[in-house]
C-alpha cells in the first residue's frame, strides 16, 4: 500500500507540502519568541499566549492532514491519479485538514482579540471585542462541524458516488465563514486607532504604536484572497483546484500570528537593545548619585489608559499603572526660607512635565500588577525634570535633576 500511495504523490503536492511546512517554520518562531518575552522577560502569560498556542498547534495539525492528502495525490487532476478510490481517500484528508484549518483560523481570530482586550478600557470598545470574540466562536464552531457532516451519510463528503444526499452547500458556509474573518481582522486593526489616538503621547509615537497594533490588516487580506479561492470548493477536481484554497488558508493563519506577536515583542527588543530594564534607554549610565553628566533621569507612570485603574481624581492609566504623586498645572514651584533673618535666600523647586522623554510604549506587565523586574505598575512611563534653583544674597545657582 505504500508503495502505491507514494506513486501518487505529484503534481503540485511538493509545492503544497514545501509552501505549508515553511509556514510551520515562521509560525513556530514567532510563537517561542512570544513566550520567551512572556515568560522570562515580562514574567507573565496570558490567555492571548494559550490561544496562540493552540492555534500553532491546530496549524501543525492541519499542514500533517494535507501532507497525508499529498501521498494520495492531492494537487494532482484525476485522469493523473486514476484510481477513483485513492482520489476520494486524498479528499477525505483535504476535508479533515479543512476541519484544523478552520479552527486554527478562528483561535486565531480570538487570539488578537483577546490581546486587545489587554490594552481596551472603555466599556463600549470591550463589549464591541467581546461581540466579535463569541460570533467568532460560535461561526468557526459550526463551520468545523459542518464541512464533514454536510451529506448523508457522512462518507459521502468526500465521496460522491455513494448513495445519499447532501443537505447543505458548504461553499456558502465557507464564503460566509471567510467573510467574517475578513471582518474581524479589518475591525481588530482599527481599534487601536481609537484607543491610542487620545493618548498623551507624541503624534509619532501614537501612529507607531497604532500601526504596530493594526497589523491585522494584512491578515485581513490574505483573508480576502483565501475567500476567492473558495469557488474550488464545488469543482469538479476538487483537490487539484482547492489547492490555492490551502495555501491562503495557511498564510492567513500565519500572518495573524505574525501581526499579533510583533506588538508583544516590543519589550524584548527594547531589552536586547537597552538592556535588562530598558525604561530610560536616552539617560545613558547612572553613576555616584545616579546623575548622568548633569542630569538625573527619573521614571514616572504616565496617565493614560488601562485596566479600569482610577486615582482620586477619576483618570484612568496604563495597563496596571497606578497613580503618582502630581498637580494638575504645568508647573510646581515650592519657596523653603532659610538662613538667620529667613528672608536672604530661598530654594525655588520646579516640577517640569515635559513630555519629550523615552517612553516603554504598551509594557506589559504581570497578572498580580508588577511589571519586568519587580517595578509596580510597569506600564507607560515618562521621564520627569527637576529643576532646584538656589538663590543666595550674593549669588543664584541653578542645577538641573
Amino acid at each position: 500500500m505504500d508503495a502505491d500511495t507514494v506513486s501518487y504523490y505529484g503534481g503540485l503536492g511538493p509545492m503544497v507540502n514545501g509552501v505549508l511546512w515553511a509556514h510551520v517554520v515562521i509560525f513556530a518562531v514567532f510563537v517561542v519568541l512570544r513566550l520567551y518575552t512572556r515568560i522570562s522577560v515580562l514574567q507573565m502569560v496570558g490567555v492571548d499566549d494559550y490561544l496562540t498556542v493552540l492555534a500553532f498547534l491546530l496549524h501543525v495539525l492541519y499542514t500533517i492532514f494535507v501532507s497525508v492528502a499529498t501521498k494520495y495525490g492531492l494537487g494532482r487532476l484525476f485522469a493523473d491519479v486514476g484510481n477513483p478510490d485513492v482520489y476520494w481517500e486524498a479528499v477525505r484528508w483535504e476535508v479533515f485538514s479543512q476541519v484544523a484549518g478552520l479552527m486554527a483560523i478562528g483561535v486565531g481570530k480570538c487570539a488578537v482579540g483577546t490581546f486587545l482586550l489587554r490594552i481596551v478600557v472603555s466599556p463600549v470598545q470591550r463589549g464591541f471585542i467581546y461581540v466579535f470574540l463569541g460570533c467568532t466562536t460560535f461561526i468557526t464552531l459550526f463551520a468545523s462541524i459542518t464541512v464533514v457532516v454536510q451529506c448523508i451519510p457522512v462518507q459521502k463528503t468526500w465521496n460522491p458516488t455513494l448513495d445519499g444526499y447532501c443537505w447543505l452547500d458548504f461553499q456558502k458556509v465557507g464564503l460566509t465563514v471567510g467573510s467574517w474573518f475578513v471582518v474581524a481582522d479589518f475591525s481588530f486593526a482599527a481599534l487601536p486607532w481609537f484607543v491610542v489616538w487620545n493618548l498623551n503621547m507624541k503624534r509619532k509615537e501614537k501612529l507607531l504604536v497604532a500601526c504596530g497594533l493594526s497589523l491585522g490588516v494584512f491578515a485581513g487580506v490574505c483573508g480576502i484572497v483565501r475567500t476567492v479561492a473558495l469557488d474550488g470548493l464545488n469543482a469538479k477536481e476538487y483537490i487539484h483546484d482547492t489547492v490555492g484554497m490551502l495555501i491562503w488558508s495557511a498564510t492567513e493563519n500565519t500572518v495573524t500570528i505574525m501581526c499579533a506577536s510583533i506588538p508583544v515583542l516590543r519589550p524584548l527588543y527594547v531589552t536586547l537593545r537597552y538592556g535588562s530594564r530598558g525604561d530610560n534607554s536616552n539617560s545613558g549610565p547612572a553613576s555616584g548619585g545616579g546623575l548622568s553628566g548633569d542630569r538625573k533621569a527619573a521614571s514616572y507612570k504616565l496617565p493614560l489608559y488601562g485596566n479600569n485603574s482610577r486615582d482620586r481624581r477619576n483618570k484612568s492609566y496604563a495597563l496596571g499603572s497606578s497613580a503618582g504623586d502630581e498637580d494638575t498645572d504645568l508647573e510646581q514651584k515650592t519657596t523653603i526660607k532659610t538662613g538667620p533673618d529667613q528672608h536672604n535666600n530661598r530654594t525655588v523647586i520646579t516640577y517640569n512635565r515635559d513630555n519629550a522623554s523615552d517612553e516603554s510604549i504598551l509594557r506589559d506587565i504581570r497578572a498580580d500588577g508588577h511589571g519586568a523586574g519587580g517595578a509596580v505598575g510597569a506600564g507607560i512611563v515618562r521621564i520627569d525634570q527637576v529643576h532646584v534653583t538656589y538663590e543666595g544674597a550674593d549669588r543664584i545657582s541653578k542645577l538641573d535633576v
